[in-house]
């Protein structure tokens, strides 16, 4: 197992115990954190777009590119972190439904937040 995975799957299960450990009334930070260092993770930054600057597609692409790989790890550690989660809570092996909504929470939640992040690369 590569070491990313084994770090993000141990870092994983702490985010979720924290996040559990909040409680409802800061869940909103946590998800807003989490989003924001996956933008932090990647952009490259430089400097800050001016008012009207042109889009370009050729960099947007190149971002996108940039970070396939470490995007794709965190997308399998985020699979390993929920059935790890699900097994942990309920003592079984997830199925049906809940193992569709892991695959599309690992897969979806990192895909969507860098779609974003480059358009402000």
């Amino acid at each position: 197992m590569p070491i990313r995975i084994l770090i993000t799957v141990v870092f994983g299960l702490l985010w979720w115990w924290l996040y559990n450990h909040v409680g409802a009334g800061l869940n909103y930070l946590m998800i807003l954190g989490s989003v924001l260092a996956v933008c932090v993770c990647c952009c490259k930054g430089g400097e800050p777009p001016q008012w009207g600057y042109n889009f370009n597609w050729d960099n947007y692409f190149a971002c996108i590119r940039r970070c396939r790989w470490a995007t794709l790890m965190l997308m399998i550690s985020l699979f390993i972190i929920g059935i790890l989660v699900v097994f942990y809570t309920t003592g079984a092996v997830p199925s049906g439904v809940v193992l569709t909504n892991i695959v599309l929470v690992a897969i979806g939640a990192p895909l969507f937040v860098r779609a974003i992040c480059c358009a402000y690369d």
